[in-house]
């Protein structure tokens, strides 16, 4: 780069996410300003549900089904710092939120969960398992991982995917699950009336009374990507990165002109692939204040410097991809026209003024 014909992605799931507490639409701000508009923007079908499938995508690699993705194998290691087992599954602890005949999934994210809480859980269930081979561990991250259970029938998709929205059509479903079925069943009864959350019913915060698991297929064998650049943090994106062997950058460290500047002598590079997660974060969270900021950081990051490279022909196509089945592409139009686009910058009002099919499911 600079290369004309190099494509940019930007993964940042929960970029067209809303607060169903919180819609409306800010007013007289900069960021609601309507500017130049030098670039052709498009709506477009991904064909993916979920990060981990988009990211495949941009990735140029076979993109797993929903309930077929290797998390694990990808994560673990970038986790922990060593090789994941054979049998090796993502698992996160969740409050499912009974209502007449379903039930809605409050992620971890959203629970406040100390390390004392988590440490005991762990132990309890641990007792529980361990004599049929199993074990549960928890990384620095507070990523939690099961192992010695095959996952051959393990079909649900990620909590985060699931996260907010009713489960009874995403629990596992295929024929050979039903060693997963029980084990959730058990992990319920475990946790409804263990200690922990006693504690937690006494500081009125909601009880951890469940666990999701999900991620535990096999890694496909990858197709060499070689000119391809990948900035991401994320341990899912880096374990899959190390797989490929491609470059990989820090976003934190790195801005758009830095990436230009770093191979604006390698016209080999015809994309470059950047994961922001923080958008995501808040979301999980359920914290508007962090959501409103991150979208604004996006914006001021990458977003409008992108769509700048992209008028002034530096690369020719930006893809801003929420990661649930819709894109936003943009081309230079052909003016000539330096400026920014700022039909993607309306992100700061929570979601509501894109277009309703690329508002995020309301919690």
């Amino acid at each position: 780069m600079p290369n004309p014909t190099t494509r940019i992605t930007l993964l940042a799931p929960g970029c067209f996410s809303a607060l169903a507490h919180n819609e409306e639409v800010e007013t007289g701000s900069d960021h609601n300003k309507v500017g130049p508009e030098p670039n052709v923007a498009s709506v477009l079908s991904t064909n993916t549900q979920v990060y981990e499938q988009a990211l495949a995508q941009a990735l140029a690699q076979p993109v797993p089904a929903v309930g077929a993705l290797p998390i694990a194998a990808y994560q673990f290691p970038m986790d922990t710092g060593d090789a994941a087992p054979p049998h090796c599954v993502c698992a996160e602890f969740v409050h499912l939120q009974a209502d007449k005949d379903n039930a809605h999934l409050i992620p971890s994210a959203a629970l406040n969960i100390d390390n004392a809480e988590s440490e005991a859980l762990l132990a309890s269930l641990n007792s529980l398992i361990e004599p049929d081979g199993l074990q549960l561990q928890s990384s620095l991250s507070g990523q939690c991982y099961l192992t010695g259970m095959p996952a051959d029938g393990l079909d649900t998709m990620p909590a985060h995917a699931v996260a907010n929205g009713k489960i009874a059509g995403y629990l596992p479903r295929h024929a050979d699950a039903g060693d997963w079925r029980r084990l959730i069943t058990e992990v319920q009864m475990l946790f409804h009336a263990h200690s922990v959350n006693d504690k937690r019913s006494n500081r009125q915060q909601l009880p951890i009374n469940g666990m999701w698991f999900w991620g535990g297929a096999t890694v496909a064998s990858p197709v060499p990507a070689p000119n391809i650049v990948l900035v991401a943090d994320d341990a899912y994106a880096l374990g899959m990165g190390m797989a490929l062997d491609i470059d990989m950058l820090s976003p934190e460290s790195n801005s758009l002109q830095q990436l230009l500047d770093r191979y604006k002598d390698n016209q080999s590079i015809d994309s470059v692939v950047i994961v922001e997660m923080s958008t995501y974060h808040a979301w999980l969270r359920g914290d508007h204040s962090a959501l409103m900021q991150a979208k604004q950081d996006l914006q001021q990051q990458w977003i409008e410097p992108i769509q700048k490279a992209v008028a002034d022909g530096l690369v020719s196509e930006f893809v801003l991809d929420g990661c649930e089945g819709q894109s936003i592409i943009e081309h230079r139009s052909g003016t000539g026209s330096s400026g920014v686009f700022s039909w993607i910058g309306q992100l700061r009002s929570m979601g509501t003024s894109l277009p309703k099919r690329l508002r995020r499911r309301k919690s």
